[in-house]
């Protein structure tokens, strides 16, 4: 949808002149925590047993277009909803029929991926991946964000004096922290980090230049990762890592990383990783 019909301005002009947008993930209504209350998850359900009623297409991935009142009006399942065309005349149904008037966004447009809230001695990294097919999952990147704590990031550099050639191992939890999110984009976020089978990041001093130390970063990560949420058909996945950590005494560290080589099953993709100013 994102890189379809929501990247389309004749879309995106109708939408925020004439509508009021909701999106909501599946993942927050269902499971034994749901992240939204009861009311949400029954208005969510009674949208779908309207479109029941009313014989539309109804269930988890869908376009639902509801009426003033809140009462379900039309609907289109995602794979058509992705044709541009076909989305735009299901809105344009709705304004011949409830013939709104037309105004400014009720929300400001803003970025829908952003640095969640950490301390003041806290890095922040932010990560970028894309396989390298197009089309449905493989045209918009996906992003995470990684917060590393004051006591994470001191984990990741070197103790005592620091020389010229010395060599030395990331923290393996901190590590696995950031390789968790080494995989394309699929339908599955599960990124916990006891998936992983093999990781490593070590680091080697390159150059010490007024205080601030340069070392080059290798390492790798080999796990399992499902395309789908739930689902026992897991593929194996193996990326390859390089970078630079730069760092002075008493000051939080810069990290860079990017894949080198990377495949879940069959299916080549890239990572980037790369610290964000502070104040950003």
């Amino acid at each position: 949808m994102r890189a379809g019909p929501l990247s389309d301005g004749r879309v995106i002009n109708i939408l925020n002149r004439n509508f009021v947008c909701v999106y909501a993930a599946n993942e927050d209504y269902t499971g034994p925590n749901p992240l939204v209350g009861a009311e949400e998850r029954a208005e969510l359900a009674r949208i779908r047993q309207e479109g029941y009623a009313k014989k539309l297409s109804v269930g988890d991935v869908r376009a639902y277009v509801l009426t003033p009142d809140g009462h379900t009006h039309d609907s289109l399942h995602v794979a058509a909803a992705t044709n541009g065309t076909t989305t735009l005349a299901m809105l344009q149904r709705a304004i011949a029929e409830f013939k709104p008037s037309p105004g400014q966004p009720i929300v400001p447009p803003a970025p829908q991926s952003t640095p969640p809230p950490s301390t003041a001695d806290a890095i922040t990294l932010h990560l970028v991946s894309r396989g390298d097919d197009r089309g449905s999952w493989g045209d918009v990147p996906a992003e995470n964000w990684i917060v590393l704590a004051h006591a994470e990031w001191l984990a990741i550099l070197p103790t005592g004096n620091v020389v010229p050639g010395q060599t030395w191992e990331f923290d393996r939890e901190v590590s696995a922290r950031i390789l968790t999110y080494f995989y394309p984009q699929t339908e599955n976020n599960d990124a916990r980090i006891d998936r992983i089978q093999q990781h490593s990041l070590t680091a080697k001093v390159l150059a010490i230049k007024d205080g601030v130390v340069t070392a080059r970063v290798d390492g790798y990560v080999r796990m399992q990762h499902v395309f789908y949420p739930g689902r026992k058909d897991a593929q194996p996945l193996g990326a390859d890592v390089v970078g630079v950590l730069t760092f002075a005494p008493g000051k939080p560290p810069s990290l860079q990383l990017a894949s080198t080589q990377a495949v879940h099953g069959q299916r080549p993709f890239k990572v980037a990783v790369r610290t964000m100013p502070t104040g950003r």
